[in-house]
């Protein structure tokens, strides 16, 4: 089940040589310094003596006497790494872009690390290239050369002949009575433990990419680096505070997150083994089908899975399908079919839904049918997100997020939360992104979750698969808990934000591993433990959010710092950017504080707390002060 942890190999040979560098994989591998698996052993010749030692070793062999016939073969096996053992074949530039940074090589000579470059040798003098020779060829013009030093370079192949980025560089003194054969047999043993070296560094643990900059995925990065076998994670863009006081993370600000192209940019060149895909329209756009065809692994639904959310027509047709619990609604693309649906039904509460994705502000509530009217012109502002959009009765009742980790036939429950849309105290105002949550809320039980679990999470798992949608990843479910029973709101394919901040810290387990257990699809092999402690967050917003806030952007931000050193608090980031010391706002949603304590009122008390200790710029701070307010009264 180990995707990540333990890595899977090629290695190609022929039949020149006598397999030494084969061997010391071989051995590496055997002694777990390399921490992988041989998925076999290539020749294009049936009498290379390193297919001896594969069979020796019980190891899988295949003969590919065709350079043409080795992307077939290599695609088949989809190897995280492919070696090159003394291969003579030509590699085709076909194989080489769809391997990138995947291929190693050992070249008898030494590599500059750029194309005009130079190496030099240990005592100074310029390392000899031998670009374009071959083991016995290029160790004679070392010789010949008159140079000091004899030297390898391990390094990925790449389009530019005998080039590639270097990985390890070994040096030998070459001696005065020095032959060929001299030299190259103690350089051989340095190239054989550059190369097990390198392995063991490439195969040692996971780099992850996290796509986002806002709190959610602040708070994923932070998760994954938590792990043990996570060596960095890479954010795009990330944001101001992502990398603080957390020497794995990285951020790339200059590379946003539809930026599909250049994230595969910093997957080469950050050696990514796993992307996490956390946003909506990322998500609906595909780009977990774009990187799996890269063959880089991806953790989120795939675009099929995700109609759920993205077309909130077709999930509600799938809903009634599937009998799950739905409200009263028709779907239209058409404004004046829409009025006199309006017109026909009695005077009542109505939401008005752009199908699409809309930031999470699609949603209109109406309180008659003078403004359900409005709000069905109003979908025209959504563009072609409002083209299609829903008209739905109001429910009333304890609106929940509950939050499933699936794999597509099995699910755990991760936790459930209280999200507070509206933008003032009181849930007045318009709606945001959200503005603060509680997990676990008190507005379910256990009980409500075992009928949530068998009437809504099970047949939506066993539909998806149905309908050839097999559901990886998180699935989101907004409910509402209604004295007619519970009835969904809406699914999301993703963690909310800011749902995540809380709940991704009560996991106690190793995300990574989580993650891995899902796309194996081994769900319940593992036990995810999750802690019990309350947590209340907050957003810091600009003052003006949702609407007109660009008066605020650019303002700095003051107490940070001072708030991330306050007892049982955590601080996330999201419209955030840093200039050397200093924050300024650069987004509606600036930060997220977190408060965590045994019970709800602890945790508001902790988070509150940290919040007076922050200000902006002009008094533009704005935040609701009644976060968890149903939970403190649910206690009393």
């Amino acid at each position: 089940m180990m995707l990540f942890n333990e890595k899977k190999i090629a290695v190609l040979i022929s039949n020149a040589g006598t397999g030494t560098n084969l061997q010391a994989i071989i051995s590496g591998v055997k002694s777990k310094k390399i921490n992988a698996r041989i998925a076999a052993v290539i020749s294009d010749k049936a009498n290379a003596q390193g297919l001896e030692r594969a069979r020796k070793y019980k190891l899988p062999t295949k003969i590919v006497p065709k350079k043409e016939e080795l992307l077939s073969v290599l695609q088949k096996l989809n190897p995280d790494y492919i070696c090159l053992a003394g291969w003579k074949q030509i590699i085709l530039d076909e194989i080489i872009e769809a391997f990138p940074n995947r291929i190693l090589n050992i070249h008898p000579g030494l590599i500059p690390d750029e194309i005009n470059g130079v190496v030099k040798n240990p005592d100074g003098t310029p390392g000899i290239w031998n670009k374009g020779k071959l083991t016995n060829v290029a160790i004679q013009n070392f010789l010949d050369s008159k140079a000091t030093y004899a030297g390898s370079t391990v390094h990925f192949l790449s389009d530019e002949f005998d080039f590639g980025k270097i990985l390890e560089k070994t040096f030998e003194k070459i001696k005065s009575k020095d032959t060929v054969e001299s030299l190259y047999k103690r350089l051989k043993v340095k190239e054989n433990a550059a190369y097990v070296k390198v392995l063991e560094k490439l195969c040692k643990g996971v780099n992850v990419l996290v796509i986002g900059q806002n709190g959610r995925e602040h708070a994923l990065a932070q998760a994954y680096a938590k792990s043990d076998n996570v060596l960095k994670v890479v954010m795009t863009p990330g944001n101001g505070l992502t990398d603080i006081n957390n020497p794995k993370v990285k951020n790339y600000p200059d590379v946003v997150m539809s930026d599909f192209d250049g994230i595969v940019k910093v997957c080469s060149k950050e050696g990514i083994d796993l992307v996490d895909v956390a946003q909506d329209d990322i998500i609906a756009a595909g780009f977990v089908d774009k990187f799996n065809k890269l063959g880089i692994r991806a953790f989120g639904s795939t675009q099929k899975a995700s109609q759920l959310e993205w077309d909130k027509e077709w999930a509600r047709k799938f809903m009634v399908k599937y009998k799950l619990p739905v409200p009263k609604f028709a779907s239209f693309n058409n404004k004046e079919k829409a009025i006199r649906y309006i017109n026909s039904q009695p005077e009542q509460v109505l939401f008005i839904k752009a199908s699409g994705l809309a930031l999470g502000k699609g949603v209109i509530r109406a309180e008659n049918r003078k403004e359900s009217i409005n709000a069905v012109s109003a979908m025209s502002k959504f563009g072609k997100s409002g083209e299609t959009f829903l008209i739905e009765e109001a429910l009333i009742g304890e609106e929940f997020s509950l939050f499933a980790i699936c794999d597509g036939k099995n699910y755990v429950v991760a936790n459930w939360a209280q999200d507070h849309k509206r933008i003032f105290d009181g849930d007045l105002g318009p709606n945001t992104g959200g503005v603060g949550s509680v997990a676990p809320t008190s507005a379910i039980n256990s009980e409500d979750v075992k009928i949530i679990e068998d009437k809504i999470i099970k047949p939506t798992l066993a539909g998806m698969k149905k309908e050839d949608r097999p559901y990886k990843g998180i699935l989101y479910l907004g409910g509402m808990l209604t004295k007619q029973g519970v009835k969904i709101i809406e699914f999301n394919c993703r963690w909310g934000d800011p749902e995540a901040e809380v709940i991704l810290l009560s996991i106690k387990s190793d995300y990574l591993k989580i993650v891995e257990a899902v796309l194996s699809s081994k769900l319940k092999s593992i036990k995810i433990e999750f802690d019990k402690k309350v947590r209340v967050s907050i957003a810091g917003c600009s003052k003006g959010y949702p609407d007109d806030y660009s008066s605020v952007k650019g303002k700095e931000i003051f107490g940070l710092t001072k708030a991330t050193k306050t007892p049982g608090v955590l601080v996330f980031g999201s419209g955030i950017k840093r200039i050397g010391n200093k924050f300024y706002v650069n987004g509606g949603r600036v930060f997220y504080i977190v408060g965590e304590g045994k019970d709800i009122i602890e945790a508001r008390e902790k988070a509150y707390q940290a919040m007076e200790l922050i200000s902006i710029e002009g008094d533009n701070l704005h935040y609701r002060t009644d976060i968890g307010w149903r939970d403190v009264e649910r206690m009393k």
